[in-house]
């Protein structure tokens, strides 16, 4: 009875591992016009959209907004709480996610039987070329990933070539968000407004991104304010901001869109050449 029970046991364990195995398996990718995509990052969308599998997509979150195509696509949640059951009833054969080191929500995916695609959030500019030509050779858009690196970096020439002509560099407070979210030194958007011909007055903090206090703004004085989320006017009733160079020059751009310099990706480079153009306006 007992070498029964035991001979029962090893052959459930045979069993579970087995499923354990088909659910985990890679699932072969069929061709492109055959392919269902589900997105998990607005940043990914758009690279999808822009590397031509856009008609593909059969799924995205909630803040996944642009192209304006991508807002008559299935929404699934966002990326913290997606809907599975809802994308598993969508048959996807690719997931696309950024990494986050905090999130589970890929090994559920994993465990749920589905492909997932995982890019890391890139820093840098140099990264944002790997996630495009890694999102691209997932899709077999190898060829149209080169075209959009090329036209990227030629862009960015121009851009360069721009701000080696100016005179002045002025220093830049970047609020990504509220209250008093910046970005560091290893940050595209940081990079990018460098490129751009300013001076980030945190790029001396080595972080992505980090929340400061208004006495260490005021006490670094910027000359200029980049806001993704407040208005201009906000700016102005803020206490003890009025000692601000920026303040009261009323150099305050708030009409670069958040998206182009927030995203990781090609529009980047729409948002760097907005933000010079600005920038040079108020020489």
């Amino acid at each position: 009875m007992r070498k029964f029970a035991l001979g029962c046991l090893s052959l459930l364990l045979v069993l579970l591992a087995y499923q354990q195995i088909r659910r985990n398996r890679m699932a072969p990718v069929p061709p492109n016009a055959n392919l269902r995509i589900i997105s998990l990052s607005p940043t990914l969308t758009e690279i999808l959209f822009e590397l031509g599998v856009g008609e593909s997509m059969v799924g995205v979150t909630t803040y996944c907004v642009y192209p304006p195509e991508a807002q008559q696509k299935e929404k699934i949640g966002d990326f913290v709480n997606p809907n599975i059951e809802k994308m598993l009833s969508l048959q996807p054969d690719l997931i696309f996610a950024e990494r986050w080191s905090s999130s589970k929500i890929v090994a559920r995916l994993q465990e749920a039987g589905l492909n997932v695609v995982e890019v890391r959030s890139p820093h840098s500019i140099e990264e944002i070329y790997q996630v495009i030509h890694q999102v691209g050779q997932a899709v077999k858009k190898d060829d149209r990933a080169r075209v959009i690196e090329a036209d990227m970096r030629k862009r960015i020439d121009l851009i360069r070539a721009q701000a080696e002509r100016m005179t002045y560099r002025p220093k830049i407070y970047i609020e990504i968000d509220l209250p008093s979210w910046t970005v560091g030194r290893n940050s595209y958007t940081s990079e990018a407004v460098t490129l751009c011909g300013a001076r980030n007055i945190f790029e001396d903090v080595e972080k992505p991104a980090l929340q400061v206090s208004n006495e260490v703004i005021i006490e670094r004085n910027p000359d200029i304010i980049l806001s993704f989320d407040a208005p201009a006017t906000e700016y102005l009733q803020r206490p003890g901001w009025a000692r601000v160079k920026a303040i009261q020059q009323r150099k305050i751009i708030d009409d670069v869109g958040r998206n182009l310099l927030s995203h990781g990706n090609h529009r980047l480079i729409a948002g760097m050449e907005q933000l010079q153009t600005r920038l040079l306006q108020m020489r």
